[in-house]
């Protein structure tokens, strides 16, 4: 079975929608990544302040 140039063209177009979803879904694991690790070490910084003062 051949692909017409149509089916090519809607392949392409799909393709490239699937790889902006997937850029979008990994831009926004990432901006989470970060916002988690800067809470980790605002919390890890409270916990040695603690125990300096204690």
């Amino acid at each position: 079975m051949h692909q017409t140039k149509d089916d090519e063209n809607m392949k392409a177009v799909a393709d490239k929608e699937l790889q902006a979803e997937m850029v979008g879904v990994l831009t926004a694991m990432s901006i989470v990544s970060k916002r988690l690790a800067n809470q980790l070490s605002m919390l890890h910084k409270d916990k040695e302040a603690d125990k300096k003062t204690k």
